[in-house]
């Protein structure tokens, strides 16, 4: 007998990993998504509710289910899997969306002997197992009330997204492959996490040598990258936009103080220092599991103390913990970090005129520039945000911007051609009071509901996209 295309769609379920537990139960409603003909449903929950236990082993990025004698084992990003003890292939492998890690339904079911229902009527699924049943509602996907458009403004052609308050979408960065460092198609990052919208990120570092973003980066709350030249665009937990021209100062203590001589800072997070250079930089689990690189000094920070300090190796990061590397003339920090001492650090807001910006609500944040629009008027002005390039001051080519409309509205824009100010000026006719520019040229890209709407010309090392709320 034929499947329904709902049942069909139903068997590669994807099921999020790491929702808080012990909201389930018998007649309890997990809320679940549909995104591109796939329901995304809780599993954690799910399953323990079920009587299953699930572990996750953050560094190896590892899963694993048991029920009673019955084991299964995946990887997030890998098909391969284990279910006692024999390996076998995953139709969808699981993966990490905003910090959350999805497997498919359908293995889990088959692993276990679970069964799945489906109430098209009132949407929601039903997963039994053993007498216990839990049931998930879909929503119908998470692109309602987004609108996508072209505009003439003059000779410019603009591509637009605009995403109402309210849109049932949350806005994440995405890292090329999970990290600092790579890079990967824009429609890749998009799909890799469900977006129902994607626009690419800020500048990075696209022309020989690692490929490392050179702006700010937000990611869940976190800063995983400090670039103090231009604007950042900051995004709140409730979908409000903020935006200026935000320069980060990162502070560090050892044994409870942050005064000498137990002080000490970093440049920022997650950068390859220059070899026989002075730095100093954080390094979390965003860079990937180790350095990357063999010189400097490096501390190595587990559980909040220091687990030891060595010299020119390429060290792992802990799940738990960062590395602080010191080169060159930093290296003189060293004396601050003994073994078993505890050590923490702090970011601190400030405005390039070094006044203190409250961003602690800021969930999500990319820095590029300059800004074009501050209420409402025009304020371009590279050269004061620290801009030298003339593909910025004075230069043209493709653009993107991301801008704010007076209700809050969020738009996502692209243009084939335009100078900063006429960028400016194309956003202000779109209806922003607020916007900004974002990494363009070759790197200029805009997706939605599954296509290109601007197709970049390259791999990128970052990107913004909104993804269904749940």
């Amino acid at each position: 007998m034929r499947r329904s295309p709902v049942m069909a769609a139903l068997f590669v379920v994807l099921v999020a990993l790491l929702i808080l537990p012990g909201l389930a139960g018998a007649g309890t409603a997990y809320r679940g998504i549909k995104v591109q003909d796939r329901v995304l449903v809780p599993l954690r929950g799910v399953l323990e509710a079920l009587g299953a236990a699930v572990a996750w082993d953050g560094p190896e990025r590892s899963i694993t289910v048991q029920k009673g004698d019955r084991v299964i084992s995946l990887k997030a990003g890998s098909s391969r899997a284990r279910v006692a003890g024999k390996e076998t292939f995953l139709d969808v492998p699981p993966r990490e969306v905003g910090g959350i890690t999805y497997v498919p339904l359908r293995f889990v079911s088959e692993a276990f002997g679970a069964k799945v229902s489906w109430d098209e009527k009132t949407g929601t699924a039903a997963v039994s197992l053993d007498g216990k049943v839990v049931q998930v509602k879909v929503s119908s996907g998470g692109s309602a009330g987004i609108k996508q458009y072209s505009r003439q403004v003059g000779n410019i052609r603009a591509t637009v997204v605009e995403i109402p308050p309210g849109a049932p979408v949350r806005a994440v960065v995405a890292l090329a492959h999970d990290r600092i460092g790579a890079t990967e198609d824009l429609a890749s990052m998009a799909k890799r996490y469900g977006a129902v919208a994607a626009i690419n990120g800020t500048f990075f570092e696209a022309y020989g040598g690692i490929p490392e973003p050179w702006g700010t980066i937000i990611r869940d709350g976190k800063v995983v990258h400090v670039g103090n030249v231009g604007s950042v665009a900051g995004i709140t937990s409730d979908g409000r936009v903020k935006m200026d021209t935000v320069r980060i100062k990162v502070e560090g203590g050892t044994g409870g103080s942050y005064e000498w001589p137990n002080n000490w800072y970093a440049y920022g997070f997650n950068r390859t220092p220059s070899p026989g250079g002075s730095a100093a930089y954080i390094y979390t689990r965003e860079r990937g599991s180790s350095l990357g690189f063999a010189y400097g000094t490096s501390v190595v920070v587990s559980g909040g103390k220091v687990v030891r300090v060595v010299e020119n190796q390429d060290v792992t990061i802990p799940g738990d913990g960062f590395v602080v590397n010191l080169t060159g003339s930093e290296q003189y920090l060293r004396d601050r970090f003994e073994p078993g001492k505890s050590v923490s650090y702090r970011v601190v807001f400030e405005d390039k005129d070094g006044s203190r910006l409250d961003w602690s609500d800021v969930v999500t944040a990319v820095g590029a520039g300059p800004r074009l629009l501050a209420g409402g008027r025009i304020t371009v002005d590279p050269a004061g945000e620290g801009f030298t390039s003339a593909k910025i001051l004075t230069g043209g080519g493709a653009r993107s911007a991301i801008g704010v409309k007076p209700d809050g509205s969020i738009l996502l824009v692209t243009v084939p051609g335009a100078t900063i100010r006429q960028l400016a000026s194309v956003m202000k006719e779109l209806g922003a009071v607020d916007a900004m520019n974002l990494d363009g040229g070759a790197s200029s890209g805009l997706y939605y509901k599954g296509r290109y709407l601007t197709t970049p010309g390259r791999r990128i090392s970052n990107a913004l996209l909104f993804v269904p709320a749940s």
